[in-house]
């Protein structure tokens, strides 16, 4: 599970390709762009835990499904999404909430 705020990877290429450093720099725009759209969300989610899935997000960010789906998964490795904790709430205080 993840808190506000969350990180999407971003791709570190560093080397002289030009081609791989300008597809790298798309890639992060994209990916600064979902991570934005992420923490907007999480900034006003009310449960204690919360599942988002990729088409939840994907639909948020603009971006396709795949797209986001690639680049979310760093996130939380979640194949459909990730589980999110309140940002105010400590693990156990959620857990204890949704008893």
């Amino acid at each position: 599970m993840v808190k506000h705020p969350v990180h999407v990877p971003r791709d570190n290429y560093r080397g002289a390709n030009a081609k791989k450093q300008a597809a790298a720099r798309r890639t992060n725009i994209v990916a600064s762009d979902i991570e934005r759209a992420i923490n907007k969300l999480l900034l006003t989610q009310e449960e204690p835990i919360r599942s988002y899935l990729w088409m939840e997000i994907s639909a948020a960010a603009g971006y396709s499904y795949d797209t986001v789906a690639k680049l979310g998964y760093g996130i939380d490795g979640g194949n459909g999404g990730f589980t999110a904790i309140r940002r105010d709430l400590t693990y156990e205080q959620a857990m204890e909430m949704i008893k």
